[in-house]
């Protein structure tokens, strides 16, 4: 058993959105993206894994194989190995999700 705060891991930059890694096992990674107004990930893919995403605090925008789907706090969102993913905070207020990431198989 392995015990966190998420508190601890909502690292922010000025220059860029930060990941926080902060729990792994064989197959997957528990994480933090954090990200001021204006920061943004580009889209890309995760081959072999499967992603969730919970949106711990503020909103923004998520663009999935080119749709745009808004989200705020409260809201998840699942991606398969395929499906290309960015993130945008085009909000006001900082931005955490939390992400696990996992070894399909």
């Amino acid at each position: 058993m392995d015990h966190q705060a998420i508190r601890a891991f909502q690292q922010f930059d000025d220059s860029r959105f930060t990941k926080v890694d902060f729990m792994k096992n064989g197959h997957s990674t528990a994480f933090t993206l954090n990200f001021l107004p204006g920061q943004a990930m580009k889209p890309h893919s995760h081959p072999g894994k499967e992603l969730f995403l919970v949106v711990m605090e503020g909103s923004g925008t998520f663009t999935v194989d080119g749709e745009e789907i808004m989200a705020t706090r409260g809201d998840v969102l699942f991606c398969n190995e395929t499906e290309m993913m960015g993130f945008e905070n085009n909000g006001d207020n900082r931005t955490t999700l939390l992400g696990t990431l996992t070894k399909i198989g």
